[in-house]
């Protein structure tokens, strides 16, 4: 069966664009909503839902629960469109421009341009001249509003998971589940010189005092590609030369794992080590779309790939309430290579590879009865997920503790890489009924980000 995509849903938040260079790697954060709101810390302190994501030391590091648990959904998502992209487009397509040009065109030769002479002086020129400057006003609108979508790249993050803890009182054992869209588009304007070329073109026909200038628009190699055909052939519409594209590219990376941990006393300390050894399966998409697209196969541009592969962590318990841990995702690296697909005529876009290399992280927490403080931090430097930034993140967060049952936190995670892309972070936890429910916010102004998770004792 042929799937049919809308080009609006193909980069809605929920996909989020990894785009237009030789090699893309997927972003290192998580979306659980505990560590969200402390700021992007989960390595010396977290949840069940961190053990899975980022340490699974954490399973096991000061715990005393031997029950089974289940934490279902995790859902998290991040969006980013700055330079409000998405709605730029939709105006476009709105306008129906690209047919607005086809209409004009068509119009134009109907009239049977080429065998209009100035000299004659009659009816049929000025109608001539009206069809040129028809054809002038559509084309400067689509450059005008073509200039408006350049900017920067919209790209968003959508996670979904759930753990479930397994009573052994030897061994803490968890089944993690996740699936997380990873994706983002970015605008290429490719027409600027094919745009302008109608409008002077077609002005130049509409202010003709002579023959060659009348005959201006008919030379204009797109406007004679569809004039002038041979009778065998077909006539290649002047709109069949636009390049101008929305590029989309991401992938879909899903996880199924089991987290052992336990803890081990060395020299005097706790010490719990965690491994989590998962099956991979990736699906890659990468697309190059018209900007005028409705609707496409969208399984004509995917790849899938299946793999294994662990995490690992430490955490380290000192007795005092401080801890610190380790934690490295990914174990081994892969490479992916995209299938790209284009509804452009003419436009073949070269395959990229989209990495997924270790991540390495430290992590520092002082737990007390009412307040846990915790801070983050990448060891290695993630490249750029499409046009965004490389990022090595520094987390900060808090958690406070009240009335026995309620968890308020707050956090900054900042991006030593660019000095702008700090990221102010909140959150509440609280265990009506038994349930514990957790949600968390952020937002920079440039980018938006939510988390949401249940979570059940027995």
């Amino acid at each position: 069966m042929i799937r049919k995509t809308s080009l609006m849903g193909c980069v809605s938040p929920a996909l989020a664009l990894l785009i237009s260079m030789p090699a893309q790697a997927l972003p290192s954060q998580s979306l659980s909503p505990r560590i969200l709101a402390m700021g992007g810390v989960g390595v010396a302190a977290g949840d069940e839902t961190a053990a899975a994501l980022i340490n699974p030391a954490l399973l096991a590091a000061g715990s005393d629960f031997e029950g089974f648990r289940v934490v279902l959904p995790v859902l998290g998502q991040r969006f980013s469109d700055p330079d409000g992209l998405l709605n730029r487009v939709d105006r476009y397509q709105a306008a129906r421009l690209e047919t607005g040009l086809d209409d004009a065109v068509i119009a134009y030769a109907d009239l049977g341009a080429s065998n209009v002479r100035i000299i004659d002086a009659t009816e049929k020129v000025l109608e001539v001249k009206e069809a040129a400057q028809r054809v002038a006003d559509v084309s400067q609108q689509m450059l005008d509003q073509l200039q408006l979508i350049v900017g920067r790249p919209v790209v968003g993050e959508f996670l979904s998971a759930a753990t479930i803890r397994i009573p052994n009182k030897r061994l803490a054992v968890s089944l993690v589940m996740t699936n997380r869209v990873v994706a983002g588009g970015v605008f290429e304007f490719s027409d600027e010189v094919f745009l302008q070329g109608l409008v002077d073109a077609a002005s130049t026909t509409t202010k003709a005092i002579d023959q060659d200038q009348l005959d201006a628009l008919e030379k204009n190699q797109a406007i004679a590609g569809q004039l002038f055909v041979e009778e065998d052939e077909e006539p290649v519409k002047a709109i069949e030369s636009l390049r101008s594209n929305l590029s989309a590219r991401g992938a879909i990376v899903s996880e199924v794992g089991v987290v052992f941990s336990r803890e081990f006393v060395v020299a005097g300390y706790d010490i719990a080590v965690g491994i989590t050894p998962k099956l991979v399966k990736v699906k890659t998409f990468d697309y190059a779309l018209g900007i005028s697209t409705a609707s496409f196969d969208s399984d004509l541009g995917q790849r899938e790939y299946t793999n294994f592969n662990i995490d690992i962590g430490l955490a380290k318990d000192f007795g005092n309430g401080w801890r610190t841990g380790l934690a490295v995702n990914n174990l081994f690296g892969k490479r992916y290579d995209t299938r790209p697909y284009s509804t452009v005529s003419g436009l073949t876009p070269a395959s990229a590879t989209i990495k997924v290399d270790p991540q390495v992280r430290l992590g520092v927490s002082h737990s007390s009865e009412w307040l846990v403080v915790a801070a983050d931090l990448d060891v290695t430097e993630n490249d750029a997920a499409g046009f965004e930034p490389s990022t090595q993140y520094l987390g900060l967060g808090a958690e406070l503790g009240l009335s026995g049952w309620g968890r308020w936190r707050a956090g900054y995670r900042h991006n030593l890489h660019n000095s702008d892309a700090g990221m102010p972070t909140l959150g509440v936890g609280f265990s009506p009924f038994g349930v514990q429910i957790d949600v968390a916010i952020a937002d920079n102004g440039d980018e938006e980000l939510f988390s949401f998770q249940l979570g059940f004792n027995f």
